[in-house]
Order: structure tokens, then sequence, then C-alpha cells
């Protein structure tokens, strides 16, 4: 937590400086740029063979997996995009790991539109999505009525928040899978992560993590202390993290 405070207003600094714009980096054109760094894994521990043994098995997959079915729930053909384009964005793959690891119950942290709890819950899977806010409040949101009687629960709270976590305590320890994507405010992740992972010891569980390249997130997955691998060329543009919970 003592790298989080420090870094936060170096990246407010940074970001203020380089405009999200295509023309911020020369030579570079791209509907959205952002800041990121890279860095040498020396520190690292061995990459863990289960987790590139996931990601090849899950990728293999996801060039089979449209999800035409929810991105015509889409109201933009933007957002329609989104969910077919893989890899760039991580729709596909979400499916795909769920599928690979034979995932029964999955948690989604930040519901926002659906579209992440739908992708995680279309081959099968109870998800359970966590949110701050109602998903009918969303103007864009891909969700009906109906998805809650097919395995589908939107809880409200923040669970960065002890409190709140202890009492989501049993559901969190039944995930087989937990996909976050939270604020990414130099805050959440951290406080959400000393939470998980003492609670997940032993079980094996894989949480995946989403915009790890943001500068926001990059010294938070450095810092992650469990066996981890950056999926960002098989998953979203601006960072997929694979963890496992041993």
């Amino acid at each position: 937590m003592e790298l989080a405070s420090r870094l936060g207003p170096l990246v407010a600094r940074f970001s203020r400086r380089v405009p999200k714009s295509e023309h911020s980096i020369p030579g570079l054109s791209a509907r959205h740029v952002e800041p990121s760094a890279i860095s040498s894994l020396d520190a690292s521990k061995t990459v863990d063979p289960r987790l590139v043994q996931l990601l090849i098995e899950s990728a293999q997959l996801a060039l089979q997996i449209p999800l035409d079915d929810i991105a015509e729930r889409c109201e933009s053909s933007e957002d329609a995009t989104f969910v077919r384009q893989w890899p760039g964005e991580h729709y596909r793959l979400l499916t795909a790991l769920v599928s690979v690891r034979d995932a029964r119950n999955v948690i989604d942290i930040g519901t926002y539109t659906g579209l992440s709890a739908l992708a995680l819950g279309a081959s099968g899977a109870r998800v359970t999505t966590f949110d701050v806010v109602p998903w009918v409040e969303f103007d864009a949101a891909c969700l009906v009525s109906g998805d809650f009687a097919r395995g589908l629960e939107q809880r409200i709270g923040d669970l960065s928040d002890p409190s709140f976590f202890a009492a989501q305590a049993e559901t969190i320890s039944a995930a087989d899978l937990i996909f976050i994507d939270g604020p990414k405010d130099g805050n959440f992740e951290w406080r959400l992560a000393e939470l998980l992972i003492p609670l997940l010891k032993g079980r094996g569980t894989l949480l995946v993590w989403d915009d790890i390249r943001l500068m926001n997130m990059v010294g938070f997955w450095n810092w992650l202390p469990i066996p981890k691998l950056d999926a960002t060329s098989f998953g979203h543009w601006s960072g997929t993290g694979m963890a496992l919970v041993d």
C-alpha cells in the first residue's frame, strides 16, 4: 500500500501531461491511447506453467467463440464490435477461461453494463456480480431482468470495505474464478488483494485482473505477490493479468 500512495500523485501528473489522443505518441494511430510502462521481470517469481498452459488452451478455444448473442444486445455498433473483437478485447477470452477451468461459480467485480458478467456466464457458470451502482442505473446496460433467473445475481457494495467483504466471504470462497474490473484508483485493487489472498489461500482460485497495463495498475501488478502471468496479447489491449491463489 505504501507504494500505491507514492505512485498516485506521480500517475496523476503523468496522465495530465499525456492526453488520450491518437497523436500523443509519434507514429502511433489508435482509437484510444494510454500511458504505460515496461519493466524487466527480474524480481518476479518463475512463471507458473499452469498459467501458461491455461492461457494456451483458452486462447485456442477463444478462436471459436463469437459471442454474437451478447453482441446483439449492445445499443451501439462500437460496443458490439468490442464484444466480438479478440485479441484486443477480453470477452471471448473470459468465456474460454471459464470453460477451460470448468468453473461453476464465478465472481465479476465491476458489473457496469453487464458485458463481462454475460461473457463469464456464457458457458453455464453461475455468476455473482458486484458493483456500487445497480445495473439498471446504467443507460447502456446490456442486462435484462430475465438474466437473473438464469444463474446471474448482482450484489451492491464495495468489496474493498472489510465489513462488506466479510459478509460476502462465503460466496467469494466458493468461487472458481474471479474477474476484477475495479476503479483503478490506486487504492481499491490493493485493498481488495489484501483481503482476497488470505481468504483464498490454498484454494487455487484463478484471479483475472483487467487493465494491468494502465499506469495506475502497473505498480499494483508488479507488487501482486502470487503466481501471475501477463496475458495482454491474448486479452484486453489495456492489460489482462492472470494469477493463482495457492
